[in-house]
């Protein structure tokens, strides 16, 4: 029988994640970080909340707040 093993998903990858599934479309700044759930497999979500809830991060955040503010140059 097979073991099943998890993967570990860090803050930062969970963040770069977040940004492509952004630039794609699939999400929107303001929608909530458990709006993310849908997209990681479902045996790897239970770890994921973990890691973003020891890095103070809620499921009603919104999903900017994760990625981090968008710095803007002057034209």
């Amino acid at each position: 029988m097979p073991t099943l093993t998890m993967t570990h998903y860090g803050v930062e990858t969970i963040q770069d994640e977040a940004r492509r599934l952004l630039k794609i479309g699939a999400v929107r700044k303001s929608e909530t970080i458990g709006h993310l759930q849908s997209f990681f497999p479902a045996r790897e979500w239970q770890g994921i909340a973990e890691e973003l809830e020891l890095q103070d991060y809620r499921f009603n955040d919104p999903i900017c707040d994760l990625i981090g503010c968008e710095e803007w140059s002057e034209d």
